[in-house]
């Protein structure tokens, strides 16, 4: 069988063989996503994905002449075209916000009234013989006219509420021209080559833009994931165990650093006459002060309940005064106060120690008067005032 390749074909074909190529890469990238995590979401973006690789499966098809160009294939492929063109569209959407009765409303709305128009095209006008009937079917002036309708829609519905507004926006806009271009190529001025070349070539374009988008929010997505594995989900400060091993490494690269540890005073007191809420507000202030303090010198955790810790890398007159600066902004910023205790790393010393240490010495502010900052040097281990082994709950003074 011999292909006789058209400049028109010709772009046909590497419109979707290019197509199929970045098409194939979202399939796979969306299929790991919901192999991770099954959501709705996910399975939409799998579906509408769906339909656009048969679509191009089909114009490939018919561009290689594997698949006979009959009038009723073509206009398929047209509703087909017009499907995909409005589920990936949603599920775009859906990948920034969950699925609600309105949105679903106007999903299977669009998707019903797309039918309606190719019916409109299969049957207004058909004197109900055959050949009327398949000439009708060769023009579809309302579906191509509800596939070029739906671009400014889209961008109405979904482009402010869409993570990356600018390449959506090109991607729909590209879109648009491209039907503009088969509207013109087909109905006004079918003898241009050009319309038919802009029509071969710019969805290229879209999906690589769609390609592009997928990609970042799948960053965005894992990002998201990671930093909520790490972190505290009230406070925002990093989480215990990540908190540990971030102190190890500093402390095993040899920096020179102090651990500092706080604990809120009369919190247990604070929950019982101002309720939960107005309790993690103050924790929240509490960690935010920390973060700021740390920013660029260390790293800030929640240990437990209304214990909250950092290591800053620098001198021990910088821990001194940033434990001092944590004290004195809870003091004059929030309802609470603070003890303080910490500790300055001493080589080979592990970080579990260190933390032991600036421990016992919060525990020595706490029992001597609260609200004020201990250097663990200046007490030493083995005190009276060490802090006893078992571990006050969460709730205690």
């Amino acid at each position: 069988m011999y292909i006789t390749m058209t400049a028109n074909n010709f772009g046909l074909l590497f419109s979707s063989a290019m197509t199929l190529v970045v098409v194939a890469l979202m399939l796979f990238m969306s299929y790991r996503l919901y192999a991770r995590n099954r959501r709705q979401t996910y399975r939409t973006l799998l579906t509408s994905l769906a339909f656009v690789l048969a679509y191009h499966i089909l114009q490939l098809a018919i561009t290689i002449k594997m698949t006979p160009d009959t009038t009723a294939i073509v206009f398929v492929g047209k509703l087909l075209h017009v499907y995909a063109f409005i589920v990936i569209n949603f599920a775009i959407f859906e990948l920034y916000h969950r699925r609600r009765p309105r949105t679903r409303a106007w999903f299977f709305g669009l998707l019903v009234t797309g039918l309606l128009v190719a019916a409109l095209d299969a049957f207004a006008g058909s004197t109900g013989a055959k050949g009327a009937w398949t000439d009708r079917l060769q023009s579809t002036p309302a579906l191509d006219g509800y596939l070029l309708f739906l671009g400014p829609l889209f961008v109405l519905m979904f482009v402010p509420h869409v993570g990356q507004p600018r390449k959506y926006m090109a991607s729909l806009m590209i879109a648009f021209t491209t039907q503009l271009a088969v509207i013109s190529g087909t109905y006004w001025a079918p003898e241009a080559h050009a319309f038919k070349t802009i029509s071969g070539l710019l969805p290229v374009c879209y999906y690589i833009l769609l390609f592009a988008l997928l990609f970042e929010r799948v960053v965005e997505i894992l990002q998201s994931v990671y930093r909520s594995s790490i972190t505290d989900g009230l406070t925002s400060l990093y989480n215990r165990r990540y908190f540990m091993g971030r102190l190890d490494q500093a402390i095993q690269s040899g920096s020179a650093l102090g651990v500092i540890f706080c604990d809120i005073d009369n919190f247990k007191k604070l929950n019982d006459t101002h309720g939960h809420h107005k309790a993690d507000g103050v924790l929240k202030m509490t960690a935010s002060i920390l973060m700021e303090e740390t920013d660029s010198i260390g790293l800030a955790g929640r240990y437990g309940g209304e214990e909250l810790v950092a290591f800053v890398v620098g001198t021990p007159e910088t821990v001194q005064q940033t434990a001092e600066s944590i004290r004195a902004r809870t003091e004059q910023e929030t309802i609470v106060t603070v003890s303080v205790g910490y500790s300055i790393a001493m080589p080979g010393e592990p970080g579990e120690t260190l933390m032991k240490q600036a421990d016992q010495a919060m525990y020595y502010s706490k029992t001597n008067g609260k609200n004020r900052v201990t250097d663990y040097a200046t007490f030493g281990e083995g005190k009276s005032s060490t802090r006893p082994k078992q571990r006050r709950s969460s709730g205690n003074a």
